[in-house]
């Protein structure tokens, strides 16, 4: 039950991010772009129903994300690389959980904008931790399902993640750098929706049946 609790978790997150987005995107002013504008902009101080971004977009879906990272943990232990991974899923949802508290001062499109408070300073740099820990992911837990017969077919697509995200924000680069964010993002989250579909169908099986000849 708790492993199919924490995957729904991973499902809803895949929901609440997109409807926080989209949301957020269509209460600002029409010189907002989603396509060339930061996303963190939507939880800005000067946001429009910054309340979208920061309680939906990043406090329960990073809470959401938390969940699914502590299920995979538990359905994945004794594995060594299962709970590395799964840590950096979990820290992952505790940056984006932070990404709604430490927030800019203002959006990009807001005249003379200058994030210079403290707030906004640890907003960047939680953004780039968050940001490594959600690459790193993905990876590791692909060697932890290699090995894993319950968590065998999920390897594949694991390790493919990142390459796809990178290759996704590239594309939709040439639109603009909003657009790259948004697309490499929503392919993080669409793993984390398909792993969270698999935790509830295997349940805690994966952590008894551990090939334990290695990778």
């Amino acid at each position: 039950m708790t492993a199919r609790v924490a995957g729904a978790c991973g499902l809803i997150a895949f929901v609440t991010m997109n409807v926080a987005w989209i949301a957020g995107g269509l209460a600002q002013p029409d010189a907002y772009s989603s396509v060339r504008d930061d996303i963190s902009d939507l939880g800005a101080l000067t946001a429009s129903d910054p309340w979208l971004y920061n309680q939906i977009g990043a406090n329960l879906t990073g809470l959401l994300v938390v969940i699914f990272g502590l299920g995979l943990w538990r359905a994945l232990s004794p594995d060594v690389l299962g709970r590395i991974g799964s840590l950096a899923v979990i820290v992952s949802g505790v940056g984006a959980f932070l990404d709604g508290i430490f927030r800019l001062d203002c959006r990009g499109i807001d005249q003379g904008c200058r994030n210079t408070s403290w707030h906004s300073h640890a907003h960047k740099i939680e953004s780039g931790i968050t940001g490594a820990a959600f690459l790193l992911g993905p990876p590791i837990l692909a060697f932890a399902f290699r090995r894993n017969p319950a968590w065998h077919r999920a390897w594949l697509p694991s390790l493919l993640t990142v390459p796809a995200s990178i290759l996704a924000g590239a594309l939709f680069s040439v639109w603009g750098d909003g657009a790259s964010t948004r697309a490499a993002t929503v392919v993080g989250f669409i793993w984390i929706a398909y792993i969270g579909a698999e935790l509830i169908r295997i349940g805690d099986r994966g952590a008894v049946t551990l090939d334990t000849r290695g990778p």
